[in-house]
């Protein structure tokens, strides 16, 4: 990935599956400021080796906390700007119209049930949080058929029909409302990630990089992230 300043007063990485309010929020900050930022949308893990590569970027926004741990160990962000956007809570994503009947977590345990999980990204992790709770692990694993290394692929066995379900967040049904649906768990086994901003530790506009921080932890901006299906209190 090249990324490069140019005539924009702000480079801004969000990983894919967030993207969608930020970007929103964004050119209301744009337009508002009368700035110029370009967003660059990718997988986590790509956003770092390209800021640790180039030295260029002002602020990244990722859909879990540890993804900025690493990027704190590695002298990529400023820890200090690090601030909340907002949750998700997990839950079973299927198809539209749901073909395989999955209706709770226990249906994913049933024979010739294909399930897919993510190894990377916000995601990593999540089956086994959730099959734990439930004590429900080896049933599970049986049926994981595919690994997908962020959201996006995630979503792609979905909507290729290559898996019933995927472990995934609540607020996949507003960002893709046409493909999947969201099955909720209950409340007790469900695990909560925080969406995160931080300003890149090589940005070359650390105040208008604190404005954007701002504005998107505004009561306007979280307004923008709960349309996307992000909530403020757990």
């Amino acid at each position: 990935m090249s990324v490069t300043s140019g005539d924009h007063d702000l480079v801004v990485y969000s990983a894919g599956a967030v993207a969608p309010p930020l970007e929103k929020a964004v050119r209301i900050f744009e337009e508002r400021l009368g700035v110029r930022c370009d967003t660059v949308v990718g997988k986590p893990s790509s956003h770092l080796s390209t800021i640790g590569s180039t030295k260029v970027g002002d602020v990244i926004s990722c859909g879990a906390e540890y993804i900025l741990d690493e990027a704190d160990d590695r002298g990529l962000t400023i820890k200090e700007s690090r601030r909340s956007l907002g949750y998700r809570r997990s839950a079973i994503i299927v198809p539209t119209e749901n073909p395989a009947r999955i209706a709770s977590l226990g249906d994913l345990c049933r024979e010739n049930v294909r399930i897919g999980i993510a190894t990377d990204g916000c995601l990593k992790g999540v089956w086994d949080d959730v099959a734990s709770k439930a004590g429900l692990t080896d049933e599970i694993r049986k049926n994981i058929t595919d690994h997908a290394d962020a959201c996006g692929s995630l979503m792609a066995l979905i909507n290729l029909k290559k898996v019933d379900a995927v472990f995934g967040w609540n607020a996949f049904k507003f960002i893709w409302p046409y493909t999947c649906e969201a099955i909720e768990l209950p409340p007790d086994l469900q695990v909560f990630r925080s969406t995160v901003v931080a300003i890149v530790s090589h940005t070359k506009n650390i105040a208008l990089s604190e404005k954007l921080i701002d504005f998107l932890t505004s009561d306007e901006g979280k307004k923008i992230y709960s349309e996307f299906g992000w909530f403020h209190k757990i």
